[in-house]
């Protein structure tokens, strides 16, 4: 009897094994891919660059890390093709971009998926955005924002590029005119700069990594702050709206920021993979050579583990049917 014991304890360790072997083999010779919902060039794709840069090296295995451009829809394209049209095994993961926690809500025809059944695998850092004028458009300030109408450029009406802007034309007076059409910061920047537009929103990180010399020699100014992050010296949006039910529309569309540059996985990843990503990318961002990397590039690092960023999900992604029907209305959905 004890002879049969031990040889089915044997068994099932060598079973375990070759369980944990498989596991650990699965993305050896392979290819990962991150798929971003914008251009190349602007704030997420440089996130993911340097993510790409190191992620590979932490996943046992250690497969080549790909960047895959899918813009369209303020970044619902790419986790629609993430949702219903990638492989489900690990081997691709995407920008959870901002409209990522509008879309699925507020018009649900137009998201093919559920941001409920995704898995977070980790936040690079928080992604600030704030409301910058150029220098030469006279437009210091929300008070110069309301005395006169100022052009902005935004990617699309249904973007947080475009709900933004116009929610502050509602709730604060302003009179700022969305121009859509730019596909990602790296254009609105380029248009901001020929004169093209006079504001934009953009992320302060891309500012400081991508434009460092607009900050350093005042071509820009900073007129607000956009969400929770805290940018000295600058204003926030929310701070200056008086009524709780509008503050509350106005937190529901700025979550996105505190996600910043997270990471998902499609519903169906198994569990073990969905385990394995998560550990490498918590180490990636533990990294010497990933913040030192990032140093250069002049990219701030701020991680949250996706099981902390599942809870916060959870606990703040669901808007009211008020909200809903209020950002619908913003979106020009229905209209």
């Amino acid at each position: 009897m004890r002879v049969g014991v031990l040889t089915l304890a044997l068994l099932m360790a060598l079973s375990s094994g070759a369980s944990v072997q498989a596991q650990t083999d699965f993305y050896r010779g392979k290819t990962l891919r991150i798929v971003v919902g914008s251009d190349a060039g602007g704030g997420f794709s440089v996130y993911s660059l340097l993510l790409s840069a190191h992620l590979g090296k932490h996943i046992p295995g250690n497969p080549t890390v790909t960047i895959e451009h899918r813009p369209g829809s303020g970044g619902v394209n790419a986790i629609d093709y993430l949702a219903n049209a990638a492989p489900k095994d690990g081997t691709v993961i995407a920008v959870a971009m901002p409209n990522f926690f509008v879309t699925p809500f507020v018009e649900p025809r137009a998201a093919k998926f559920n941001p409920a059944e995704f898995r977070f695998i980790g936040r690079m850092s928080d992604f600030g955005r704030v409301l910058a004028s150029w220098h030469t458009s006279g437009t210091k300030t929300i008070d110069d924002l309301k005395a006169k109408e100022t052009i902005l450029g935004a990617s699309a009406r249904r973007s947080t590029t475009s709900i933004q802007p116009l929610l502050v034309n509602e709730f604060l007076g302003t009179k700022m005119k969305v121009i859509t059409g730019f596909m990602g910061s790296g254009p609105t920047a380029v248009a901001l700069e020929r004169g093209e537009v006079q504001v934009t929103t953009i992320a302060y990180s891309t500012l400081q990594s991508l434009h460092p010399q607009w900050l350093r020699d005042k071509k820009v100014n900073i007129i607000a702050g956009l969400d929770f992050t805290d940018i000295p010296g600058v204003p926030k949006v929310r701070d200056l709206i008086d009524d709780p039910r509008k503050k509350a529309t106005w937190d529901f569309v700025a979550l996105a920021a505190e996600f910043g540059t997270a990471y998902v996985a499609a519903p169906g990843v198994p569990e073990e993979r969905l385990r394995i990503l998560r550990q490498a990318f918590d180490a990636t961002m533990k990294s010497d050579e990933l913040i030192a990397d990032a140093k250069k590039r002049v990219l701030g690092i701020n991680p949250k583990s996706g099981d902390e960023l599942d809870q916060l999900f959870a606990k703040m992604g669901s808007p009211t049917p008020e909200i809903t029907k209020h950002v619908a209305r913003i979106m020009g959905i229905g209209s």
